[in-house]
């Protein structure tokens, strides 16, 4: 079984440090540490991204439906 979850990223900036460098990739890579894999994503009309992830359930968890 799989759970789920959607992360609103920002508005998109171009990095200006370093490529891959921005508040958008620091927000799934901390979303990353904690199991979430991105499966989805789609753009919103007010200019940021919807982005679904899904990580394996925690049978243990006692988590139902």
């Amino acid at each position: 079984m799989w759970e789920y979850l959607i992360v609103a990223l920002p508005v998109f900036e171009a990095p200006t440090h370093a490529p891959g460098v921005s508040a958008s990739v620091a927000a799934l890579n901390a979303e990353g540490t904690h199991g979430w894999e991105a499966v989805g994503m789609t753009a919103l009309a007010d200019g940021t991204v919807a982005v679904l992830m899904k990580k394996p359930r925690d049978e243990d968890s006692g988590a139902e439906l």
